[in-house]
């Protein structure tokens, strides 16, 4: 079965299966193919197996979509082509090698962290509908705000100092 070994690091690596018609490639966890890395748009590429041929095609992704080092929009994968989605690379893998072609590989245990920070493209825009809150602060309201604090501290004072000087009946 066609795979995208796709390389995070160097002791980091995913394989993926391309088991559907369709596989679509991007950050966001919509995707079949889910690359969580700031280079890599929302929804970046798809791979569509047509004609007996894998076609990868670029969805207007932000950073570009590059085959064997060239930038391309539409492209017809062949085994062993370098595939580059913003700066993540990856490799497609048209059938899979049986044994007698050539040994597996040792087991590995590959060690897995969680990010430590994120970082924001360039190119984010904010798109919620809603404006930011501001918090404005009129100087006319807050004097009004304060000359009646100051009028309902005097008016206490002035009753308090009443109960005191009247002497009680």
């Amino acid at each position: 079965m066609p795979q995208i070994r796709v390389y995070l690091s160097e002791d980091n690596q995913a394989l993926h299966e391309l088991s559907e018609d369709t596989a679509t490639v991007g950050r966001v966890a919509d995707n079949a193919i889910q690359i969580e890395d700031g280079s890599v748009s929302s929804h970046h590429a798809e791979i569509v197996f047509e004609n007996g041929e894998y076609h990868l095609n670029d969805k207007g992704s932000t950073n570009g979509t590059f085959v064997n080092g060239e930038q391309v929009t539409s492209a017809i994968l062949k085994d062993g082509d370098h595939v580059r989605f913003g700066s993540i690379e990856t490799v497609f893998a048209a059938e899979v090698r049986s044994k007698s072609s050539a040994p597996l590989p040792q087991s590995e245990r590959a060690a897995a962290s969680l990010g430590s920070d994120s970082a924001r493209p360039p190119s984010f825009v904010n798109a919620s509908p809603f404006p930011r809150a501001t918090v404005k602060t009129d100087p006319l309201t807050m004097t009004a705000v304060a000359l009646g604090a100051v009028g309902a501290l005097c008016f206490v004072i002035s009753v308090a100092l009443a109960l005191m000087i009247q002497p009680p009946a």
